[in-house]
């Protein structure tokens, strides 16, 4: 009789999952950092550096196990693991690391020994690539569709991420634990000294590759459309590129075009409240009628001459609205949120007032992923006064009203009120700073007392 029955071991089974338990519960946290950095950068698909990282526990058991097929395995259970401790892409994790799995399987499968360096830096490539290929067929990274130019070059990043993170890092790893004797399958085999040299010029390439990619990023349009709450919508400079330039600025001086002039040019009507300024990274905040009426500082400013001209907002009283490579500005009517019930002093939600207290997230309330700015409920409902009596937060929407606990709500600083700024109207939505829709149409909001 064999005296193996199992194509997998025990031993095996537990290393499994364990490393996909580990990878599942770190990947919150990758992604976190992730996002720290892209808040930095503020351009999409600039999470990818870290994409090897994800795979990193996949070729970490194909190595210590040395069977194929353990990619796959272990990308499963690393899906559900991320699914059931709240991934925000729900189900499409684990399609991502499913994929990633066969991939890294696949790497692997050219190499009869499992600890060849050469396998590890395949299936780390091609399984960090796919990621930006899933997303790009099945969702969108992270606001915007990225071009197949665009999608190629954040590929390659993503896949020099893998060759750096789950091949190089994923085989030094494999190698010290062997040597350190906590997995004794088999002798450790030393470093070979062009290994680190290697790791360094894989981190170098991947960062000369994020850099091209950023350069061109935040670039923005050469016309930019204004509409909106117009009666005549037009593109600069296209139209009126005639208007006069100034040199404006307190503490830095900008030359540009200001702003109230061009929008005088698209005839706002008379129910305009805010200029939308939207960016070719997906980034978009929101100017005051009357900041663009009394602000002599306020800028479109170009950048570059001839087919590579951009424009940046500048002179703006909130930094948040100095967006960098502007594509669009779009004027757009009344924009308040009703909020009454058991309040001393009841006041509409008026983005404006808030506007220093927002923070942006990407957020699908409908319409596709977009980002978004939010001001804390907490603070928009104190400032109102709840009165003593008070108990509930109702929130009304098309369909059922939602309620929530009025202590809760003055507790929990990550639900927000986002203003979500269409092309002709703007409507609100509750969420969460994690990207969880509380409602993603909110009509009005009632305070209720006992």
């Amino acid at each position: 009789m064999p005296k193996n029955r199992y194509y997998f071991s025990t031993r095996d089974l537990l290393l499994m999952a364990a490393l996909a338990a580990l990878g599942g519960v770190t990947s919150t946290y990758i992604n976190m950092a992730g996002r720290v950095v892209q808040s930095f950068i503020g351009i999409p698909g600039g999470m990818q550096w870290a994409a090897g990282l994800h795979v990193l526990w996949l070729t970490l058991a194909v190595g210590l196990t040395g069977k194929q097929g353990t990619g796959t395995v272990t990308g499963i259970v690393k899906g559900f693991v991320e699914l059931l401790t709240g991934n925000t892409h729900g189900l499409l994790v684990v399609l991502v690391d499913i994929i990633a799995g066969i991939l890294v399987d696949v790497g692997f499968l050219p190499f009869r020994d499992k600890d060849r360096l050469p396998g590890y830096l395949l299936a780390g490539g091609l399984a960090s690539f796919s990621n930006v290929i899933i997303f790009q067929l099945f969702a969108v990274l992270p606001a915007d569709i990225l071009s197949y130019g665009a999608m190629m070059l954040i590929g390659a990043i993503a896949g020099l991420s893998g060759i750096v993170f789950a091949g190089f890092l994923g085989h030094a790893l494999t190698s010290t634990l062997r040597r350190a004797g906590v997995v004794k399958d088999r002798p450790a085999q030393p470093l070979h000294r062009r290994v680190y040299p290697a790791f360094l010029i894989g981190v170098a390439l991947m960062a000369t590759l994020l850099a091209i990619y950023l350069h061109g990023a935040v670039r923005g349009a050469a016309q930019i459309p204004i509409d909106g709450a117009v009666d005549a919508p037009y593109t600069y400079p296209q139209e009126h590129g005639d208007l006069p330039t100034i040199t404006a600025g307190d503490a830095t001086h900008y030359t540009g075009v200001l702003l109230r002039e061009l929008i005088a040019q698209a005839q706002p009507q008379a129910e305009a409240e805010l200029v939308l300024v939207q960016a070719t990274d997906g980034y978009a905040f929101f100017i005051s009628m009357d900041e663009v009426q009394t602000n002599a500082n306020l800028l479109l400013a170009s950048q570059g001459t001839g087919s590579k001209t951009s424009y940046d907002i500048v002179g703006a009283a909130n930094t948040k609205a100095q967006v960098r490579g502007v594509s669009h500005l779009t004027v757009v009517g009344a924009a308040t949120l009703e909020i009454g019930g058991a309040l001393g002093k009841p006041a509409p939600f008026n983005p404006d007032d808030w506007q220093f207290e927002m923070d942006s997230i990407t957020l699908d309330v409908g319409n596709g992923p977009q980002k978004l700015q939010g001001a804390p409920l907490s603070e928009v409902l104190k400032a109102l006064e709840p009165a003593p009596e008070a108990t509930t937060v109702v929130l009304f929407t098309p369909e059922e009203p939602i309620t929530i606990p009025l202590d809760r709500a003055l507790r929990d600083d990550e639900t927000r009120i986002f203003t979500v700024i269409g092309t002709e109207r703007v409507t609100f939505a509750v969420a969460q700073m994690d990207g969880t829709v509380i409602a993603p149409q909110v009509t009005r909001i009632e305070v209720n007392g006992r």
